[in-house]
């Protein structure tokens, strides 16, 4: 790193960080005498080769279970791959592809009995419908445009508008009424359920997208819609977000959300510690995402194992990221015959659904 990143990123904001002197890079590392940052006064026992980090046992049964592991031994050996990305670590497949009548699936969510909801706001349709062989039947269809969309764990659906109220749509009844949910006077823009059932509302304030005016803010609220944090500006007191389009959190309580940057949907993912702290920024990798091809991130995702999923929309790619941002690896859809990538959805099982446009 530069001397500008330590001090500005990597000892004031990240203050847990841990700075290695360049000349020091290649000697015998102890790896008790590291610190776990995940989990406070642990010893680290070994090298996460896919995430780039050390760690310790805590680590391996909650987040890299099934990762490439180093002991200190091989480590110190010089065993360590150093490649900028890992394909074959990550495996890909179609199990069942679905057709529907939708144009453009935008937002799509997976209830607990296996049905989804799916908007397109080009055609200003959300429906309920269930998976058969090869196709979408609807139970449910609004017409209504949304701005974002999320499933509660009671499998209703909470949705944005364009009002500064949340709705709330009745999986059962079809019905959409006024949530508690509220962040007037500003215009929420994605929304997310956490684990523990907080909601998390990335919000503006009312106008044009772009360039950017008036506040861009990611909002936490308990379930009675009590406003309990604020993310806004960093330590700095820059400005956090352009516009925070899609918002999901780790299970270890890190929010990722995707910051759209234009109005060709160029962006990147900032990736915020539960206290604000930012932990990543990913703007794309070198090798796919250039000048010509700029990183247009959309649907994001955490997985069972807390790595973050994204959608490449415009290069028809899938980056999978870190908890806290990292690269771990990306995948060329287009060779699946999957084109412009846009939502993304997790079931209970933890496969993965992808909402294509065009």
């Amino acid at each position: 790193m530069c001397s500008e990143c330590l001090d500005r990123v990597h000892l004031r904001i990240a203050k847990d960080h841990q700075i290695t002197d360049i000349k020091d890079i290649g000697k015998h590392v102890t790896f008790s005498e590291i610190k776990c940052e995940t989990h406070k006064g642990q010893a680290c026992c070994l090298f996460c080769q896919t995430c780039k980090t050390f760690i310790c046992l805590k680590c391996v049964a909650k987040v890299h279970n099934g990762h490439d592991l180093i002991e200190e031994e091989d480590y110190n050996k010089g065993k360590v791959e150093k490649k900028p990305k890992q394909q074959g670590k990550i495996k890909f497949e179609i199990s069942k592809e679905y057709t529907t009548d939708l144009t453009y699936i935008h937002y799509i969510a997976v209830c607990s009995d296996g049905s989804m909801w799916m908007g397109d706001n080009v055609r200003s349709k959300l429906q309920h419908v269930k998976l058969r062989e090869d196709r979408t039947e609807v139970i449910t269809s609004l017409n209504t445009k949304i701005y974002g969309m999320a499933k509660t764990h009671s499998n209703n659906i909470l949705v944005t508008t364009g009002e500064t109220k949340l709705k709330l749509i009745n999986t059962m009844t079809g019905q959409m009424t006024d949530s508690r949910y509220d962040v007037k006077p500003l215009i929420p823009s994605s929304i997310h359920v956490t684990s523990d059932h907080r909601v998390i509302i990335g919000a503006c304030a009312g106008g044009e997208t772009f360039p950017v005016t008036g506040r861009r803010v990611v909002v936490v609220m308990d379930q009675e819609g009590k406003q309990l944090k604020e993310y806004e500006h960093d330590n700095h007191n820059e400005r956090l977000f352009t516009y925070p389009a899609r918002i999901i959190s780790t299970f270890n309580g890190n929010i990722c959300v995707v910051d759209e940057l234009d109005d060709d949907v160029r962006g990147r993912v900032v990736v915020l510690s539960p206290g604000g702290d930012i932990l990543g920024t990913y703007t794309g990798h070198p090798d796919v995402n250039t000048g010509k091809k700029p990183f247009t991130p959309v649907g994001i995702l955490a997985t069972h194992s807390d790595n973050i999923v994204v959608t490449d929309m415009n290069n028809h790619l899938l980056h999978i990221l870190t908890d806290q941002g990292q690269i771990i690896t990306y995948y060329n859809l287009r060779d699946m015959g999957i084109i412009f990538p846009y939502s993304l959805a997790l079931s209970l099982s933890g496969t993965i659904y992808i909402g294509c446009v065009k």
